[in-house]
């Protein structure tokens, strides 16, 4: 899934009702934002996007199953 489908089916699928914090140095917090505003979506989006495909690398499955 690319990065455009998954900002739109966010927006379909379970609430995010789930807040994490985290550092980030600060020349990886200007990537971030500047290749959010190149995808066009934010860096929320982004960094959740990138966590989700890490994540099923390592046996993550976003239907909980």
């Amino acid at each position: 899934m690319n990065l455009r489908n998954f900002a739109q089916m966010e927006y379909r699928g379970a609430p995010l009702n789930t807040m994490l914090h985290a550092r980030f140095p600060k020349t990886l917090a200007v990537f971030l934002k500047s290749a959010a505003m190149v995808e066009g979506v934010t860096e929320s989006t982004l960094i959740r996007y990138a966590c989700e495909e890490w994540a099923s690398t390592q046996g993550y499955s976003r239907s909980g199953i």
